[in-house]
This record gives C-alpha cells, sequence and structure tokens, in this order.
C-alpha cells in the first residue's frame, strides 16, 4: 500500500503534468484557430483548381494524342518533359503528442508503400523514424519542416524536388471537424497518366498553347496545391493535440482525484492511530494513579 508521503509526491507530480498538458492545450487551441480560417478559407477554391487542373491534364493529353496519331502514326505519349514516374509525400511531424494522427497517416503510407514501387518523401523526425524502421528496399527522401511555422524556403525546396515526378501523392492529416482528424490522400499532380483513357473528353481551345497552359499548371499550381496540403496537415495536427491534450487534464484529474481520496482516507488512518495512542496512555495512567 501507498504512504502518505508517496501519494503526496504523486500528487506534486501531477500538478505539474496538469499544468503542462493545460498550456500544449491553450496554445493548440489559438493555432488551430488561427489556421483554421485560413484552410477553409481557400480548401473550396484549391480543390476546384484542382479538378481544373485534372480536366486541363486529360484534355491536353486527349489532344496531343489524336495529333500525333493523325500525324505520323504514334500510339504511345509522353508528357512535355520526362518526369519520373511516381512520390508519395509523408507528412509527419517532428515531436509527439498529436494523438494518434501520426501513425494513422503512416498505416496508410506504409500500405501504400509496400505495394506501389514507389520513392518516399518524408517531411519530419516522427515519420522519418517510422520509415527507416520499416524500410522496404525504397528510396527515402527525408526532408525537415518546423512544426510551429513551416519555412518557405523548405517548402520551395520540397516543391522543387517533387515536381520532377509525373505524379505527386500527398498524405497527411485534414481537419473534419474538432472532434474528428483523418488521414487524407491528396494528388497535387493532376491524377492523370499517359495510358489513362481520355476518350470522352471534350477538347477545349487553349490560349496562349496547351504546352504553355499545362506549363503553368504543372509549375505555379501544384506548389499551391501542396501547400495546401501542409496548411490541411498542421490544422489537424493542432487540433488533434488540443484534443490528446484534453483528455490527458481529464484522465489527470481522474488520477488526482483517486490520489486524494487515498490521502484522506491514509491521513484519517494516522489521525485514528494518534488518537488510539492518546486514549491508550489516559488509561494505562488512570489506571497508575488509582494504584
Amino acid at each position: 500500500m501507498d504512504t502518505l508521503k508517496k501519494i503526496k509526491e504523486r500528487l506534486e507530480i501531477i500538478s505539474a503534468l496538469n499544468t503542462i498538458t493545460t498550456v500544449y492545450q491553450e496554445i493548440a487551441n489559438l493555432r488551430m484557430i488561427e489556421i483554421r480560417k485560413e484552410v477553409l478559407k481557400t480548401r473550396e477554391f484549391l480543390d476546384e483548381l484542382a479538378k481544373i487542373y485534372h480536366l486541363i491534364k486529360k484534355s491536353y493529353l486527349n489532344f496531343f494524342k489524336k495529333k500525333l496519331i493523325k500525324k505520323r502514326g504514334v500510339k504511345e505519349f509522353s508528357f512535355i518533359t520526362k518526369k519520373r514516374g511516381m512520390v508519395a509525400i509523408f507528412l509527419s511531424a517532428n515531436e509527439f503528442f498529436y494523438g494518434t494522427l501520426i501513425l494513422d497517416i503512416w498505416s496508410r503510407v506504409y500500405n501504400f508503400w509496400k505495394n506501389n514501387k514507389t520513392d518516399l518523401v518524408v517531411i519530419g523526425r516522427v515519420g522519418k523514424y517510422l520509415a527507416e524502421s520499416s524500410w522496404l528496399g525504397h528510396k527515402i527522401f527525408y526532408f525537415e519542416l518546423n512544426d510551429e511555422k513551416p519555412e518557405e524556403e523548405r517548402i520551395k525546396e520540397i516543391i522543387e524536388f517533387v515536381k520532377r515526378y509525373e505524379k505527386i501523392i500527398v498524405f497527411h492529416g485534414k481537419f473534419e471537424t474538432i472532434l474528428n482528424q483523418n488521414s487524407a490522400i491528396t494528388d497535387v499532380s493532376g491524377g492523370v497518366s499517359p495510358g489513362e483513357r481520355t476518350d470522352e473528353i471534350k477538347n477545349y481551345l487553349f490560349e496562349p498553347s496547351p504546352e504553355a497552359v499545362l506549363e503553368f499548371f504543372e509549375t505555379e499550381i501544384v506548389g499551391n496545391l501542396f501547400s495546401q496540403t501542409i496548411l490541411e496537415h498542421s490544422l489537424a495536427k493542432y487540433t488533434a493535440r488540443m484534443m490528446a491534450m484534453y483528455q490527458a487534464t481529464e484522465n489527470i484529474k481522474q488520477s488526482k482525484k483517486e490520489l486524494e481520496k487515498n490521502k484522506r482516507k491514509l491521513e484519517w488512518q494516522v489521525l485514528d492511530k494518534k488518537q488510539v495512542e492518546i486514549f491508550s496512555g489516559f488509561k494505562l495512567w488512570s489506571l497508575k494513579v488509582k494504584i
């Protein structure tokens, strides 16, 4: 059974933990409110832009295929510039305390990674540890971003690196509600490959040229879409941390309640023992007086 001294020591530790979790929760809440406005403001616009990018890419593919088949009888097609195949990007974190969010994302990354021969770009120290611990023989490229405020130069560096790939799949966290943060998959590369059917796509007039329009999307829009996934991920992380710290605070309160209950019980036992000793001593003194 715990002694009164040990219970008091545990109460001191719990009080310190309660202070830490409360501070973490308040900071995460402030950051969540700040980022949420920015994410929700641009989410719908960039989602629609991604659909347009996909449509333009398929339309251009259809246009160029017909052009080559008609002129040269060519049946195979490659995009304007030859790139590598596909890359998966795992947005993780440099620290813990985000509930199960990072592990949930990793679970989807791992299942995808082991079934596809693709390179993996890992962002964050936690993700690096998970990927290296589960290495499947594929190439791993590591980048680090600040959890609090991702550096613009680092983001540009990552974008420049992944733009060499034909297909760019990002695995990240996504804010749904305060209580629900999901792992999400976003294709920021237009989501179309040379082997995909495009017969049902209508032909469009491209100005100044199909190549110029597609080049703009591949250079500018990919960066914007990727930056949006980073914001989405940050929002999901801070909301997950806020909820994790809230749950930790509630657990601490419950533990504190149980310890204080045990403390009062032991204090009463000590008091009862002292009273028994006092009463016994008084009774013994009374007997001596009578003798």
